[in-house]
């Protein structure tokens, strides 16, 4: 079935030469924005994703802002209740209090080596 917009049939679709080049000189088309060709010659260009058209191709850019994904990450996914999000604070504090622990073993560790190397006449600045 063909492809309609405007109430005209689109002819051909294809990507979209960019107003810039690539640094080696060659063309770049931006494959999101088509250029459609409707009958009776008539230009216009749409979206890739989905039936938004405009003859203009610079708005059919801020366009495609709608087919995003949302890369923001949201803090405890938005959905949790304050009863889940306190029990990953708390969760957090353990793991935190963990690390202080190991901290301060390998702090110790450290001290020790030193002395012993400083006892056998390794210098024990290393």
């Amino acid at each position: 079935m063909p492809r309609i917009v405007n109430g005209r049939r689109v002819i051909t679709d294809e990507p979209t030469l960019a107003p810039i080049a690539a640094r080696n000189g060659s063309p770049v088309y931006w494959q999101q924005i088509r250029t459609l060709v409707l009958d009776g010659g008539e230009v216009t260009y749409g979206c890739a994703h989905c039936d938004y058209t405009n003859p203009n191709p610079a708005s059919v850019r801020p366009h495609l802002n709608r087919h995003r994904k949302d890369k923001k990450t949201k803090a405890a996914n938005g959905n949790d209740s304050v009863a889940q999000v306190l029990a990953q604070l708390a969760k957090l504090d353990e793991i935190a209090k963990d690390r202080d622990r190991w901290k301060q073993r390998a702090q110790k560790a450290e001290r020790d080596l030193r002395a012993i190397r400083r006892a056998i006449g390794g210098g024990g600045d290393a």
